[in-house]
């Protein structure tokens, strides 16, 4: 084999090789959630794991809650699946990020760290998140986290000109 054909085949060997690097490394993004005001005008209700677990459907004076992404949702339209006693209520009053994205029911699984998900577990996520959560439902406010990690973005984005 001559120089040119060795050339030709180790440009093909890169190729191949930044190919497969180029798949295995990319990861899926999640859509953009946009922290609005309350419809009423009002700052957005700020919920920590601690506030969100009081809105269970066990008081009847309150809404059923369940965040999803950290977007808290009025789920009470669904009380028949997430309601005390049915199917999904371990999902409520608490945010189920976790548990949506591996179609789990476990308790281990209620939490909001996505960082252990596939990328097919993240695409499927958000589109529960986005054609059934933020379709269906009202948004009543966000988690904590969601509220600071924002924060953390708007200061890096803005960071030597505020």
């Amino acid at each position: 084999m001559d120089s040119t054909g060795k050339v030709m085949k180790w440009a093909e060997l890169i190729f191949v090789f930044l190919s497969l690097f180029s798949i295995i490394s990319t990861k899926y993004q999640l859509s953009t959630i946009e922290i609005r005001p309350d419809p009423s005008g009002e700052p957005a209700k700020i919920f920590t794991d601690e506030e969100i677990s009081k809105y269970d459907g066990s008081d009847s004076s309150k809404p059923l809650l369940m965040a999803v992404r950290g977007v808290v949702f009025d789920v009470s339209e669904g009380k028949d699946f997430y309601g005390q006693g049915a199917g999904y209520s371990i999902l409520a009053a608490k945010d189920a990020t976790y548990a949506l994205a591996k179609w789990s029911l476990e308790k281990k699984d209620m939490h909001h760290d996505l960082s252990s998900l596939s990328d097919h577990e993240l695409e499927g996520l958000d589109k529960v998140f986005l054609e059934t959560y933020m379709k269906k439902y009202p948004v009543v406010g966000y988690m904590d986290y969601l509220i600071e990690e924002h924060g953390k973005k708007v200061e890096e984005r803005f960071q030597g000109e505020l």
